[in-house]
């Protein structure tokens, strides 16, 4: 006699999305642990909507539409990383030159992240623009002008000599996206061990417009 558990776990994509399911509940259940907000009303708040943002992300990582493969058992992208981060090709030039005319609020976007040596791209979305001053503001790391600097928000450029975090507007391109899905970590020996994208991260990667990256 076949029992109801035998014929859940007869099907590999109820395997594969219980696999997704519990992967992401354990890593954002630590991810809050350490860096949740220290407010009970705000962690509950946060609590309250983790089932929907970690059943949502897993059948979409389930029914993967990206060129990048997802490995199940930690649920995560994969592809190949290059051996330098590919923020080092973009020139301020090359950015400002695509940021001129692409600047559509609900855009995805990336920023490179310098911290400590160490160089990550991090996934954000543009949420306002400022055509007067040429200015784009992106969800997490705020205002930057078309060349990819950060600014204050009257357009002055900030001064990231000694910045503990030094930060970078990239042009959007296929190798910047998958570095950042993929978590993919530089340091100044070369390659290093990828980071894991935070669930905000990820159900951003799901809007990302793959179709004409190059």
């Amino acid at each position: 006699m076949v029992e109801q558990s035998d014929i859940f776990f007869q099907d590999p994509n109820s395997v594969a999305y219980a696999e997704l399911c519990n992967a992401l509940y354990q890593r954002e259940c630590a991810f809050l642990a350490e860096h949740g907000p220290t407010q009970a009303s705000l962690l509950k708040r946060k609590l309250k909507h983790l089932h929907t943002h970690v059943t949502q992300s897993a059948e979409r990582l389930l029914n993967n539409n990206s060129p990048l493969s997802v490995d199940q058992h930690n649920a995560s992208y994969q592809a190949k990383q290059s051996p330098k981060c590919p923020s080092s090709k973009q020139t301020h030039t090359t950015i400002q030159s695509y940021f001129n005319t692409h600047h559509h609020v609900g855009s995805i976007l990336v920023v490179a992240v310098n911290e400590l040596g160490m160089t990550h791209l991090e996934i954000d979305s543009l949420d306002k623009v400022n055509n007067e001053l040429a200015l784009i503001h992106v969800n997490k790391f705020g205002w930057f002008n078309y060349s990819g600097q950060p600014v204050t928000p009257d357009g002055i450029r900030i001064d990231q000599t000694h910045a503990i975090q030094p930060l970078t507007l990239l042009k959007p391109t296929k190798s910047v996206f998958t570095s950042a899905c993929c978590g993919h970590r530089w340091s100044h020996t070369g390659k290093i061990s990828p980071r894991v994208l935070t669930m905000r991260e990820l159900r951003l990667s799901f809007s990302i417009k793959w179709k004409g990256l190059r």
